[in-house]
């Protein structure tokens, strides 16, 4: 049976539909102030529309999986104590208490035990551990099952991504991801089992639709479709230049960084990922600045044979527990 992962973004939903040996990626772009970093604005709407994409995709009978941005899900590395799992769950939210607003028993805690390295001997136990509203998945559960699909699985991003590394056959243990999506860029890299480091840049295909738009005289949504298909050459325009080379300069920063602080590194390559990814402008100003090759997101999911920058986060959730 297969396995349905699905990614809401700011401007698009991507789904993936993994299979034992393929995945196949899908990308609709939703209507406008449907979504926002918090979430879904109109459940019912949004339900309706989900309901669509399956008939229009044909999607399979399968349980559903959904990744989680970090507005409305935190993922992080802690290191705790020995102790019961009773225990564990008792103290995991207060790893989290810049994130948790009221009480915490209205907050969902989990956490994945990582393999212990030398650095953590002694220390306690490593594991990434993550939380997010209960009304929130209590929400997007009735929003998938008005649907008519079953969302069996909810993870975080970050876990998607870990999900994906663990997948890959070559073994290599670091990756180094740029998530170009659509408030913002953000850096994850993933070290094994576990999130090494995350950095977010507040810039991201919005703020192009903007510079577009500005030029154009058109909103910001009708100037996301013009940058899409190119309209009127509009992706050579200086302004979209201008910010892709800014965007550029600040992943570059943050490279330089991670390299800074963690000496050992052996990064063999950057992922571009996100819906920015498919931009020719800001794929070519990021390899222009840094120095590091740019990989196919494609090498991650094994079958898939169309552009796979795009649906990264939404084939991970589905690979989980594969």
């Amino acid at each position: 049976m297969a396995k349905l992962g699905f990614d809401i973004g700011g401007s698009s939903l991507k789904i993936a539909v993994v299979r034992e040996r393929e995945v196949r990626l899908e990308e609709m772009r939703l209507p406008e102030n449907m979504v926002d970093e918090g979430g879904v604005i109109l459940p019912h709407v949004f339900a309706g529309f989900l309901k669509q994409a399956k008939k229009e995709l044909a999607l399979p009978r399968g349980d559903a999986a959904l990744a989680l941005p970090p507005s409305q899900a935190i993922c992080r590395l802690v290191t705790m104590p020995r102790m019961t799992t009773e225990q564990l769950l008792l103290n995991l939210p207060y790893e989290f208490s810049d994130f948790i607003q009221g009480e915490a028993d209205q907050y969902f805690c989990d956490y994945a035990v990582c393999a212990s390295t030398e650095e953590d001997e002694g220390e306690g136990i490593p594991m990434m551990a993550a939380v997010a509203a209960k009304s929130r998945l209590a929400e997007y559960a009735r929003i998938f099952s008005q649907a008519g699909l079953r969302l069996k699985t909810v993870l975080p991003q970050e876990m998607a991504l870990v999900n994906l590394c663990r997948n890959r056959p070559e073994g290599a243990q670091e990756y180094f991801f740029v998530d170009l999506g659509y408030r913002h860029t953000r850096i994850i890299v993933v070290w094994g089992d576990r999130i090494q480091a995350t950095r977010q840049i507040p810039m991201g295909g919005r703020d192009i639709d903007l510079a577009i738009g500005d030029e154009l005289g058109v909103d910001a949504f009708l100037a996301g479709t013009y940058k899409l298909t190119n309209y009127q050459n509009v992706q050579s325009a200086t302004v979209v230049a201008d910010l892709c080379e800014r965007i550029a300069v600040e992943i570059l920063k943050v490279l330089n960084f991670y390299r800074f602080t963690y000496r050992s590194s052996s990064l063999g390559g950057l992922f571009l990922v996100g819906g920015g990814a498919a931009l020719p402008p800001l794929e070519r100003a990021i390899a222009s600045a840094v120095d590091l090759p740019l990989l196919d997101p494609a090498s991650l999911l094994p079958g898939a044979f169309q552009e796979a920058a795009s649906g990264v986060f939404a084939a991970g959730v589905a690979m989980g527990g594969k």
